[in-house]
């Protein structure tokens, strides 16, 4: 029986892609809120009273970004670059433990 064979395209669609762009884009997302809560007291109280503690907010608020961000890009069939979102991811993670550093050494 003969049949074509697919070469591997080094893309990712369906929940890896979507989910890995999530992924990016949650730690992004982490580090900015959680800069902003320790600058602005009110949230940060705010964020505190919704579930007790901050960081439990912090986490809800960080999943409800991750799942909204993944499950939207994949109802739009998109498809990512393998290479390319590995990348992000890792910049991603870098430039947010970095900036989460920094912020708490510097303040």
């Amino acid at each position: 029986m003969m049949g074509t064979t697919t070469q591997p395209t080094g893309r990712l669609d369906g929940a890896a892609g979507a989910f890995g762009v999530a992924t990016a884009v949650t730690i992004v997302f982490n580090t900015a809120l959680a800069w902003i809560k320790d600058a602005y007291d009110p949230l940060n109280s705010f964020m505190a009273r919704l579930t007790s503690h901050h960081w439990i907010t912090h986490g809800l608020f960080d999943l409800i970004v991750f799942l909204t961000v993944g499950i939207v890009l994949m109802r739009r069939d998109a498809s990512f670059g393998g290479n390319r979102l590995l990348l992000a991811v890792i910049a991603a993670t870098l430039a947010g433990g970095g900036g989460l550093t920094l912020w708490f050494v510097l303040f």
